[in-house]
């Protein structure tokens, strides 16, 4: 009884992980290479979560489509934030200061509040999924003594795919090196040609594009979703980025997987040793434990330069 709990707690970790490392990897971008302190990172993944609830549920439509839907939706809502919020703090500056990140999470944090407030009007504070819908024949499988939802493997499945396909646009393409080159230094990348405030406006784009891109796994994930679930997403989102290194997208992704390890992990024994009820909350608890952790003995993050 006591292996299978933690057999089980484990495997749903590390997928949990997974999808936290992929969804992180939009905050990891624009935070690495514009100095934007995203704080409505979790409001933004709900974008593209309710959208997909929206499209299935009013007129009929798939998922998948839900899924470019999210894209699309997150391309046009970066290229708003960006122009209308971001590029008179940071468009043309060449050094971001402290004053300055510190203005991006301020104007972020009233971007927060405003979509929160908006989810609760509009939407409603119950909880709203994809209702039966699942992924392939069977909405479970079992794997011995571990029972995983076809949801949850679909969501992992995907999550890969975003990470491997942000990880080759920023190393094997021409864009993808400007963006590396804005994020060294860019003064010096302005002097070959680059044009750092194009580069930050796609760079925006791209970033919350692939935040509400990942909206799709949370809803997989999560079953059902509440306005509430940002304050979930955000604050895990910023332990997995400074874990992982700012700007470093695989660090992310690995950084989300540790997450969820521990996550895992520190919920069974939880479970198995003091009380199954407050399993969950209190192994939250040790992801943040973490960041302090490597705040005091490796502030660069793991992966960090």
């Amino acid at each position: 009884m006591g292996l299978s709990t933690v057999v089980i707690s484990v495997v749903h970790g590390v997928l949990w992980g997974i999808i936290l490392g992929a969804a992180s990897t939009g905050l990891t971008l624009l935070w690495g290479v514009m100095k934007v302190v995203n704080v409505a990172h979790g409001e933004i993944l709900l974008i593209g979560s309710y959208l997909i609830v929206i499209l299935y549920a009013f007129l009929g439509l798939s998922p998948y489509i839900g899924l470019l839907a999210s894209l699309a939706l997150g391309l046009i809502t970066g290229l708003a934030i960006y122009w209308g919020m971001l590029h008179k703090l940071v468009g043309k500056v060449e050094k971001v200061t402290l004053k300055i990140e510190m203005s991006t999470l301020l104007i972020m944090f009233a971007l927060s509040v405003a979509l929160s407030n908006s989810y609760y009007h509009f939407i409603g504070s119950e909880p709203k999924g994809l209702g039966l819908w699942h992924f392939g024949l069977k909405s479970s499988i079992d794997i011995g003594s571990v029972v995983v939802r076809t949801n949850s493997i679909l969501a992992a499945i995907v999550a890969v795919i975003i990470v491997a396909a942000l990880h080759l646009l920023l190393t094997r393409t021409t864009l993808g090196k400007s963006i590396r080159a804005v994020m060294q230094d860019a003064q010096a990348a302005s002097l070959v040609g680059i044009n750092p405030v194009r580069i930050k406006m796609l760079t925006t784009m791209i970033a919350i594009g692939v935040t509400t891109l990942s909206g799709f796994l949370i809803v997989l994930h999560e079953t059902a979703i509440i306005p509430g679930t940002a304050l979930i997403y955000t604050p895990l989102a910023f332990v997995i980025v400074v874990l992982g290194g700012l700007g470093n997208v695989l660090g992310s992704f690995i950084g989300g997987i540790i997450i969820g390890l521990i996550y895992g992990l520190s919920k069974a024994i939880i479970a198995l040793t003091f009380n199954p009820l407050a399993s969950a909350p209190l192994a939250l608890s040790t992801a943040f434990i973490v960041l302090i952790l490597v705040l005091l003995f490796k502030p660069e993050g793991l992966f960090g330069r």
